[in-house]
């Protein structure tokens, strides 16, 4: 490998940027241009890079950088020819072409008509560490920068907890941003990796300890609730153990505020027989030929937990409407609390309400339906079932609201064919977008449900 003179080196790269617009010429010319910084004395008949299935040109990370530079400009002018040109040095399939391919994914405006379909392809053909690094970080800049809501959907959608395979990809593509130090909306952050966090997969835990290594640099008291609030909570045995395996690379201050939480806890001591019967109720046995009666333990079914069901009522109502206090009679102990001001207010005071805990009943009515809604939408995983009577679902005026991923949280929706306030059909149309589990209830009643309120069987229907 010749040594690197700069001046020559920028004059290469600046020629090979003439052929932008001709993706063919511009991979003849690049072959040639790496073929001439090839390091001989490491490359092979058959050169694979080290834990990957791309062969490799050893080309030294200066001339790639190079080309870039000359790159970002006319990508940015022209991200049609970007995408072309990508597409073919993705074809090539070395490990420089493919990283000037992700490189030219992040210099394109964040339309995700264009971007995400080939991020979504390219992930899952390469186990390069270097590509996929660069796929999840580098080819996202834009979007990150530009759109964070979009992007921190698209990161929701790797991070359902319906698809593990593409929880590592979330991970990844979170630790720029995490590392942004003008970036500081971390709650909803938090809230994505909490159920990763506490699921702890073993093939996860070094993807898991950078980014709580991260978390803690940008927050340190956050992440320290975070991890007490996880390991105190979670009914998963493994969650210590993975975090105490993964500790070793924590910052030596998060080790020491975790040890007591990380030690192995002596087991329970199991409970007697006749204890366990508790849980159980007796049932008789039909007799047959004349045997003695026998008793067959059965199971009782699970009481649903009324503290974790709460009520989000309408605009203009309180938590001592009738529909309020009619709930509060059926589910003794549930949450009925007052809200008041804008949306963005309501929204602020529900948060503390809910927390981080999972396995919420949300019954909203009206404005309090578009509340739990975009709660739901953005925090699926702490939701158990959403229930909405006659929702605000109302692109006019909620558009801004409704920007929303789908997500597949049993939902239910009460809605009066006669409601002269919130219009049946437009809301339906905006619900079976939203919603991938929707039961759509039609009843002939008002806006405020009365006669339905009467008929309508809510144990089954929160059950």
């Amino acid at each position: 490998m010749p040594a690197i003179d700069l001046a020559r080196l920028r004059k290469q790269a600046n020629r090979l940027a003439d052929f932008f617009f001709l993706p063919e010429e511009f991979m003849k010319h690049l072959r040639e241009m790496l073929d001439f910084y090839v390091n001989y004395t490491l490359r092979t008949k058959e050169n694979v890079a080290p834990g990957s299935n791309l062969k490799t040109y050893r080309t030294p990370p200066a001339v790639l950088t190079q080309i870039e530079n000359e790159l970002r400009a006319a990508a940015e002018a022209n991200p049609e020819a970007a995408l072309n040109l990508a597409d073919t040095l993705w074809g090539e399939g070395a490990l420089e072409t493919c990283l000037l391919a992700a490189n030219l994914l992040g210099r394109i405006p964040p339309r995700e008509e264009h971007l995400l379909p080939r991020l979504t392809l390219w992930t899952g053909q390469v186990r390069d560490p270097d590509v996929r690094a660069a796929l999840l970080s580098t080819s996202l800049t834009r979007l990150r920068k530009e759109s964070p809501a979009q992007f921190l959907n698209l990161v929701r959608e790797y991070l359902h907890p319906a698809r593990p395979r593409s929880w590592s990809n979330g991970l990844q593509a979170l630790l720029p941003m995490i590392a942004d130090a003008g970036y500081e909306n971390l709650p909803p952050i938090f809230d994505m990796v909490e159920p990763i966090i506490e699921e702890a997969p073993s093939a996860l835990q070094n993807d898991l300890a950078e980014l709580i290594v991260a978390l803690y640099r940008a927050a340190a008291n956050e992440t320290i609730f975070l991890l007490k609030h996880i390991l105190q909570n979670t009914e998963n045995p493994m969650t210590a153990i993975a975090l105490r395996r993964m500790s070793s690379a924590f910052p030596p201050p998060l080790e020491k505020e975790l040890r007591e939480y990380l030690r192995p806890q002596q087991p329970p001591t199991p409970k007697p027989v006749e204890e366990e019967l508790d849980d159980f109720i007796v049932e008789e046995t039909p007799k047959e030929n004349n045997e003695p009666d026998s008793v067959l333990p059965v199971k009782k079914k699970k009481k649903m937990d009324n503290s974790r069901i709460i009520y989000l009522h309408g605009l203009e109502s309180t938590s001592q409407s009738g529909k309020a206090r009619q709930f509060a009679e059926i589910f003794p102990g549930m949450v009925t609390p007052d809200f008041t001001g804008s949306f963005e207010e309501r929204m602020k005071q529900l948060k503390p309400i809910l927390g981080r805990k999972k396995n919420w009943t949300i019954i909203g009515s009206s404005f309090g339906g578009l509340m739990g809604t975009v709660f739901t939408c953005e925090h699926p995983n702490q939701v158990r079932k959403l229930i909405l009577l006659a929702p605000a679902l109302l692109r006019d005026p909620f558009d801004e609201y409704l920007n929303l991923q789908t997500v597949s949280v049993p939902t239910v929706i009460v809605h009066g064919t006669e409601d002269d306030i919130v219009p049946l059909e437009p809301v339906r149309e905006v619900a079976q977008k939203l919603f991938a589990d929707l039961t759509y209830r039609v009843v002939n009643d008002g806006h405020r449900l009365h006669k339905a309120f009467e008929e309508l069987n809510w144990a089954d229907i929160l059950a």
